[in-house]
């Protein structure tokens, strides 16, 4: 489904449910983690890129006083936009994302209002990269445009929805894919001081790489509390280990000189996922060196790395006891006929995608043979939009 297409469809749909042509539209985007998995809650460094999947809506604000949002193939919703207390009985919940976006901004001291919106998603099921990101960033950016002038920092937007995300949804994610969705692009992010986070925009450089997502099936549904386990699990080690609050408080030396000593206060999944976070956090910013050296061996090189601590080391490549239709399988059988390019489970893991950084030249043969495991729609060729979430003029 092309842009306009998706448009012109959310228009249609907003037509059918309030009876009026939509005076705007908008698009946000999903986000691509390119390196720095499970590192953005410790307060590290990540490299993340808007993905070309995303939100397509139509919108007008309101006069009723509500958000009100129709969603294809999933009804419509309102609530009063000035009613912003967290609900327990919504959380997990699309609801509770708008609601919480609204009371994340409003708590800045932003100001919000009502409008009515009719969307609709080419972000396929188990896409991993973040719809409920690219759904926070579309809330955000109707409120930003309709009622701040278009003036709000695109960090804040991702802010919200983090904030929606970790007190009205129950997740307990880091910030890095709202920002993915805020800013578009490649962006590194370095979250040592959260209430300053420092980005920097990358270029991509012109590699003759293609990028594929491939979805081996798995549901992400039911995995919010193993999801919540990695962050807490590092912040232990940061704690009882360190006494720190995040492992990125923690200096290298003194990490080394500790995380090996026997006995310490915490079990060994614990101590693996915090030498995940350390060595991924150190594989990030040498992949940016590598993106603004033009060196494609060299990333290349850290997101197999990657890939190789996400399996020894953080665990989140398959929901455990349930390899067949995993991203570890996927990764496994894309290993196998990759020449030259990676393979690495995105995001929260578990479930969800991966993604592959693919020579151009081997792409058409690689799907191909890919396509014997799954079918045309689960292997998706995606691309890096130069902005985020937007009004469409």
């Amino acid at each position: 489904m092309t842009e306009q297409e998706g448009l012109k469809k959310a228009a249609e749909l907003f037509e059918k449910n309030y009876h009026e042509k939509p005076q705007r539209s908008f698009m946000s985007y999903g986000r691509l983690e390119i390196i720095g998995n499970h590192t953005d809650h410790q307060h590290g460094h990540c490299i993340v890129a808007g993905c070309s999947l995303g939100i397509k809506g139509a919108v007008s604000s309101s006069q009723d006083g509500l958000i009100s949002i129709a969603s294809e193939g999933y009804g419509r919703f309102s609530f009063p936009y000035n009613d912003l207390d967290m609900k327990e009985s919504e959380k997990g919940t699309s609801i509770s994302l708008a609601r919480g976006v609204l009371a994340g901004l409003k708590k800045k001291g932003y100001a919000v209002g009502g409008f009515h919106a009719a969307i609709n998603s080419d972000i396929f099921s188990g896409a991993g990269v973040s719809s409920s990101a690219a759904y926070e960033l579309f809330v955000a950016e109707v409120e930003n445009v309709l009622y701040n002038q278009g003036k709000l920092p695109r960090i804040e937007l991702a802010k919200a929805g983090q904030y929606a995300e970790n007190v009205y949804f129950g997740k307990a994610s880091g910030l890095l894919d709202q920002c993915g969705s805020s800013f578009g692009g490649v962006q590194f992010l370095d979250f040592t001081d959260m209430a300053n986070v420092k980005i920097e925009s990358l270029p991509f450089p012109k590699w003759p790489l293609k990028i594929l997502l491939i979805n081996p099936g798995a549901s992400h549904a039911g995995l919010s509390d193993l999801y919540s386990e990695m962050p807490l699990d590092m912040k232990a080690v940061a704690k009882a280990v360190y006494g720190k609050e995040v492992l990125s408080e923690v200096p290298l030396e003194e990490f080394y000189s500790k995380i090996f000593l026997p006995k310490l206060p915490v079990n060994e999944r614990q101590r693996l996922r915090a030498l995940h976070y350390v060595e991924e956090d150190q594989r990030t910013i040498r992949a940016k060196e590598a993106f603004k050296s033009n060196n494609m061996d060299m990333f290349l090189e850290m997101e197999r790395a990657s890939e190789l601590s996400q399996m020894s080391l953080l665990h989140n490549v398959m929901i455990p006891s349930r390899y067949e239709g995993s991203p570890l399988e996927a990764v496994n059988r894309a290993n196998m006929l990759l020449r030259h390019g990676s393979a690495r489970v995105m995001g929260g893991g578990l479930a969800g995608s991966i993604i592959i950084f693919i020579d151009e030249k081997e792409c058409a043969s690689f799907v191909e043979k890919m396509e014997v495991y799954y079918t045309k729609d689960k292997i998706v060729e995606v691309s890096i939009p130069e902005i985020g979430a937007h009004e469409v003029k």
